[in-house]
Formats: C-alpha cells, structure tokens, sequence
C-alpha cells in the first residue's frame, strides 16, 4: 500500500503564460505557492481474490477488466505507462473540489505517477516528476492546460516559474523571512464561489485568442516581475491588490470564456466589502476566488462578506511526497 500526496496551488501572477503554445515562442513566467491541502491518493496492488483487475475511487466507483474500460483518464493513462501490467486499486481523497481552479488535476496526475512509480521501486526526483506529469496532461491525455501547475505540486513552496522554449521551465524559490510569509497568509482570503467549470474547456478560450492576446500576456509577464520585486524586498504590500485587479483584467481580456457575470459580481462584492484586489483562480469560470486583504483586516472582511466559503489555509513547502509505503508481499504461496 502506498499513499501518496500533493498539495494544490494558488497562482498569484503569470497565468496563462504557461500554456506552451506561447512560451515556446516568447517565454513565461508565474508566481505561485501550494498550500496545505492536498490530493491524497492510496494504491495498491489488488489481491487476486476478485473478478476485476482494476478498481478506482474518486467521485464515481470503477471497476474493469482491461485498464482500457477505465473511465477516468489519468488513471488509466497512469496505469498503462506507470502500471507495470499490476491489478491496481486506486483511491482518491482530496481537501477541496476539484476543478476549482487550484490545481487539482495536476496535483492528480503527480500523486499517481508518484505512487505508481514508488510502488514499482522507481525513484524519481522532483524535476522528473513534474515534467512526466506535465506530458500526461498535456500530450498523452490531451487537456488544454497550462505547465505551471504540475511544477507547483511537485515542489511545493513559494516561487517564480520560469518556462522558456523546447518545454523548459526552472524553479526559483522566494527566499522569504517567516515574518513575510505569514503576512502573506493572513492577507490571503480564500473563498470558494460554488460555481463548477471544466479548466481545459475555459482555457481553450485562451488558446483560441493567443494571435490576438500577444500584447495581453507581455503585460501579464510584466507582472510577475513587479510582484516578485514588492514581494521579496520590504514593500508595503498593499499594492499586490492593484496588481491583482491588473492581472484579472488581463486575464478576462485574453480569455473571454473566464469571465462571466456571475464572476463579475462575486469579485466585485469582495473590492465593495474593503479587499484590495480580488481574482478568480487557474482558468476563470468559476471555481475559487483569492482576495487580497490589508493588513490585520482579516476578521473584519470575514464578518461582512457573506458570498461562498471560506478556506483558511498556511503556505507549504514539502511539495508532492510519499507518506506511507508497505509493499504487499502476496497472500497466497
């Protein structure tokens, strides 16, 4: 048995710049930490007791002959790449809904090949792990999603992603003191809007306009840099709320399908309530929103803003991990 886990992201700046049908011609950039919720996953090899070869667990219940029955397309893209021809049973359990804009899919897709290969005795590295999530999503499942969150999963922390061309990417950690990033948390206010999208269906908006959106995603680089500089010295930090309001209407301009009236409202409730800056996370559409607080204003915000739910969160830094592993020996001689 093998339980694995990663925990899913918040991206502050940078979005959209990693779909690699702009970076490979102009470069990208995000900025964007994980937080203390996570995919977990357990796997293991199947008893030989049952008349299936697979069972799945996650919002449905499969169970299948051929790892081609499965349903679920990352588990059996996993199983058949990463499997190693073993009846599996796979469980899914994770801290916040999926597609809901924090990496939910990519926190899957490192969480199965990282207990898929640790079952098997493969040992990978970070590096390895993300870019082999990557290409799951990406060229063998077919989704239209970006690279950053694959990378953010995988490593955890807080950092700078930086994509170049030939699908390249480097992780630069912000260095930050304890006190700069518990001001960061407590600015933060996670809520969730309660309103279901599909990401690869909102970001195929974005991937449709990229002719039109070169100038749109410069600026959207251009922010990360600003940020990453208020962010790592000693700033006052609340500007980060303009540059939020900044980056959600850059991201509503490049993609028209993540903006809807609904998002609209929501977001602009929160700036009416006293937020600095408010945005939609991953693709838009829906899913959870981050606003950004003045300082020690928190509890305030929280008493009159009654729109969704909200998540209390701490920033993370043990990125996706194996947190329990017992080989299974066999019951039968």
């Amino acid at each position: 048995m093998i339980l694995t886990r990663a925990p899913f992201r918040i991206s502050l700046f940078g979005g959209g710049t990693d779909m690699p049908d702009w970076f490979n011609s102009n470069g990208g950039a995000v900025i964007s930490f994980s937080i203390d919720k996570y995919c977990h996953l357990s796997i293991r090899e199947l008893p030989p007791f049952f008349d299936y070869k697979y069972r799945a667990v996650y919002s449905k219940i499969e169970t299948a002959i051929s790892v081609d029955q499965i349903e679920h397309p990352a588990i059996r893209e996993s199983i058949k790449r990463y499997g190693m021809l073993k009846n599996l049973e796979i469980q899914y359990h994770g801290d916040l809904p999926a597609r809901s804009g924090v990496g939910s899919s990519s926190a899957f897709a490192v969480s199965i090949i990282n207990g898929l290969s640790k079952l098997n005795n493969i040992v990978l590295n970070k590096k390895d792990l993300a870019s082999m999530a990557i290409e799951l999503e990406q060229k063998v499942i077919g989704e239209n999603v970006g690279s950053q969150d694959q990378v953010a999963c995988t490593f955890g922390g807080i950092n700078k992603i930086i994509f170049t061309n030939k699908d390249s990417w480097e992780v630069q950690p912000l260095n930050l003191s304890a006190s700069r990033i518990m001001e960061i948390e407590e600015r933060c206010f996670l809520t969730y809007t309660g309103i279901d999208r599909m990401s690869s269906d909102i970001s195929r908006g974005l991937l449709e306009n990229l002719s039109k959106s070169e100038k749109v995603l410069k600026k959207t680089m251009e922010l990360v840099d600003v940020a990453e500089n208020l962010i790592a010295k000693n700033s006052n930090l609340d500007v980060l709320g303009d540059l939020l309001q900044e980056a959600t209407k850059l991201k509503f301009e490049a993609n028209p399908f993540a903006e809807t009236p609904s998002i609209l409202s929501f977001i602009g409730q929160g700036i009416k309530n006293g937020a600095l800056g408010g945005k939609i996370l991953g693709a838009g559409g829906g899913g959870f929103c981050l606003f950004w607080l003045k300082k020690g204003d928190k509890q305030r915000f929280k008493s009159e803003f009654k729109l969704g739910k909200e998540v209390p969160f701490k920033i993370e830094f043990s990125g996706a991990s194996i947190i329990a592993s017992q080989p299974w020996k066999g019951v039968l001689k």
